[in-house]
């Protein structure tokens, strides 16, 4: 692996927390006060900020109507938080910005009559039997056309697939094979998909506005209070302490933590990515690794506990097992991928040379323990952490109110902690942090901007899910699901592998491009049924099959969109970084198959911790295989390969511990210090 200049050197921890400061800065903005004064566009868009935050938590507390009606207030408020960013953002001071300025203020009142109509008259919609007003129709066809001019600005292609949605409902006649329906009216399309509150205000947007909001909110105050910046350096600081840890695991780190609460992948890669990259190429990663490495990472991060991209929620509202089962039966499998990645990355580095920088800590610095001890000074987001996992793992209780207790818990120890700040300040004579009045200031900004932060966040979730929501409606209405499922089913003429094939790829062109959760309401509503009904294998591990070949999508070519992104910032070719990617993130095509055809690695037990502990072995083997164990010739590679395969895929104990011992027994036979090259990924 070719460095750059000063390759050899020693990264020090403090390098690396300069970094992890330089993308998620906490650092205060200008006052408050002069950002109104500057743009007033601001002022409405904190207010809606903290509207929006305030009725969602007393609606988590008290639930003082139904879902389906809370759905409508809270695409009405999303709607107007996306008109007032756009206001903000429109650059007044040319013609055509003038323009969007009065289109954006226009849209943003205007979206408050349509929706109260409906609110208003949601219990005289539910016994009309049918019979709609023309007031009704225009009110349903006003809703639809807000909800995709929103979208418009947030994704042409699912804009797209929408629109292909609707011209679909009423041209059905005209449409060939299983195409073919007889057609909707115009008047049927409206009506199917806003006052019958299914569509648009169906269980999709319900699942969002009550289960995903609350996490969304929850993660972007703990982001505003400095928490995501606090946790990756305190891990960094642990790990660097391991003098052989490399920058590309500390980077996948990052990116792995934040991606599980991200709901798109490409977000996630432009969030990290700007740092991690740089980082990776400051320190001797050929570009193409760098941003394979990140695309990889991104992905993973959709599939790893506890939010799994807020998909873990839509999918406790499917299918049947719970919350709390979808997140422990996704444990096992997601700690086997981002340990292969950290074990590619070391071989990465073994076979291209070590001359990569290494994350260092002074030898003078604490101890594991000492640092640790320290994490504890950080109580508001531990404590946090535990009353989430108390509600929702040991009461599981609905996540909303998990949510809401989690949200209400920070705020406190945060206010806690700025109250013990001060006072320990004022103990030890440090005036500049002693003032009570300016560290109150201090909290109720971080909160402010925390406030803002959950609409803001959620607004692109919301529209994307609703909008989607009519593709749904339609293809149900019409009999298309039905029919596709028929022809996958014919396709695969009752063979099992064969039916389970189909579903991957099928899975990775529905994936193609999309949000996290776009992708999986897809391959939901289109591949897990007929996968479920020809294999009859359970639906929590068919869905979770086809959840995560969906999310490879993004690193699949001809599209890859992830790996576009990266390749984009760090200056590589988009083919051999595609190459790369595959390369590393070969886990999680295999993956899938292997817990479909064997759910017992789906859960914690005794059974699949020996499973998992011979995956992991196998998948060394694999990426022995992929990747190369220093200069290894072809036919030891190939060794590597039968051997990974056999531990991956036969189900057998009896045949899987002796392959693991051999390729154990290789390893230590090729070099006896692989022994410290494990120790790299696992500590000493």
């Amino acid at each position: 692996m070719n460095g750059g200049a000063g390759s050899d050197e020693w990264v020090t921890a403090d390098d690396l927390e300069a970094k992890i400061d330089e993308q998620f800065s906490v650092a205060a903005e200008r006052p408050l006060s002069e950002k109104i004064r500057r743009e007033p566009a601001e002022l409405l868009v904190y207010v809606l900020g903290i509207v929006f935050f305030a009725y969602h938590l007393w609606y988590a507390y008290s639930l003082p109507i139904v879902r389906a009606r809370h759905g409508i207030v809270h695409l009405a408020l999303v709607l107007m938080v996306w008109g007032t960013l756009g206001l903000l953002g429109a650059d007044r001071t040319t013609v055509r910005g003038k323009v969007a300025t009065v289109g954006y203020a226009l849209y943003t009142v205007a979206t408050a009559v349509p929706f109260y109509l409906l609110y208003a008259s949601y219990q005289r919609l539910l016994i009309s039997a049918g019979l709609y007003s023309d007031t009704d129709l225009l009110v349903g066809a006003t809703i639809i056309c807000l909800l995709l001019v929103a979208l418009a600005t947030l994704s042409r292609l699912i804009l797209a697939v929408v629109v292909l949605g609707l011209v679909y409902s009423y041209f059905g006649p005209y449409m060939p094979g299983i195409l073919a329906h007889g057609g909707l009216s115009l008047e049927r399309i409206v009506t199917m998909n806003t006052v019958e509150m299914q569509g648009v205000f169906g269980t999709l947007l319900q699942v969002v506005a009550t289960w995903v909001v609350m996490f969304v909110m929850l993660a972007a105050l703990i982001e505003r209070y400095g928490g995501m910046a606090t946790f990756i350096k305190g891990v960094t600081r642990v790990t660097a302490r391991y003098p052989r840890l490399r920058i590309g695991q500390v980077a996948v780190f990052s990116s792995m933590m934040f991606g599980s609460i991200n709901g798109a992948t490409t977000a996630n890669v432009v969030t990290t990515g700007s740092f991690t990259i740089p980082l990776m190429k400051e320190n001797g990663y050929p570009p193409r690794v760098a941003a394979a490495l990140e695309a990889v990472a991104s992905c993973g991060g959709q599939v790893l506990p506890p939010v799994m991209g807020t998909s873990a929620f839509i999918m406790a509202e499917l299918i049947e097992p719970s919350y709390t089962e979808i997140i422990v039966a996704a444990l096992l499998p997601a700690v086997l991928f981002y340990a292969t990645i950290f074990v590619s990355i070391e071989l990465y580095v073994r076979r291209f040379g070590e001359r990569t920088r290494r994350a260092a800590v002074e030898s003078a610095g604490p101890s594991v323990g000492g640092y640790l001890v320290s994490w504890l000074r950080h109580y508001e987001y531990l404590g946090t952490f535990v009353v989430l996992m108390y509600w929702l793992v040991y009461v599981q209780s609905d996540p909303m109110l998990a949510g809401l207790y989690s949200i209400a818990t920070l705020v406190v120890l945060r206010f806690v902690k700025v109250l013990v700040g001060v006072a320990i300040a004022r103990r030890d004579g440090e005036t500049a942090a002693a003032d009570l009045t300016t560290a109150i200031r201090t909290f109720a900004r971080e909160t402010l901007e925390g406030t803002r932060r959950s609409a803001e966040a959620v607004v692109g979730i919301t529209i994307i899910v609703a909008a989607l929501g009519i593709v749904v409606r339609a293809f149900i209405v019409t009999g298309f699901a039905q029919n596709l499922s028929a022809q996958l089913m014919a396709l695969a003429g009752g063979s099992v592998v064969l039916m389970v094939v189909l579903a991957a790829l099928a899975s990775i062109v529905f994936g193609m491009g999309m949000p996290t959760v776009a992708a999986y309401l897809l391959v939901a509503l289109f591949v897990a049924p007929p996968l479920i009904d020809v294999t009859g294998i359970g639906a929590l591990p068919v869905h979770l099959f086809v959840f995560y070949f969906a999310i490879v999508s993004n690193i699949t070519p001809p599209i890859a969109v992830a790996v576009v992104i990266a390749q984009g910032l760090a200056g590589s070719k988009f083919l051999e970084t595609t190459v790369d990617a595959l390369r590393m993130g070969f886990p999680m095509f295999l993956l899938p198959f292997v817990f479909i055809f064997n759910s017992s690695l789906l859960g914690i037990t005794l059974e699949s911790v020996v499973l998992a502990a011979v995956i992991a072995v196998g998948f060394t083997s694999l990426a022995i295989a992929a990747v190369g164990y220093d200069d290894s010739p072809p036919v030891v590679r190939a060794g590597f390969l039968l051997a990974g395969a056999g531990a991956v895929f036969i189900p057998s104990f009896a045949v899987q511990i002796p392959l693991v011992t051999v390729v154990i027994g290789a390893l230590l036979y090729l070099n006896p210090t692989v022994i410290r090259s494990v120790r790299n990924v696992g500590g000493r």
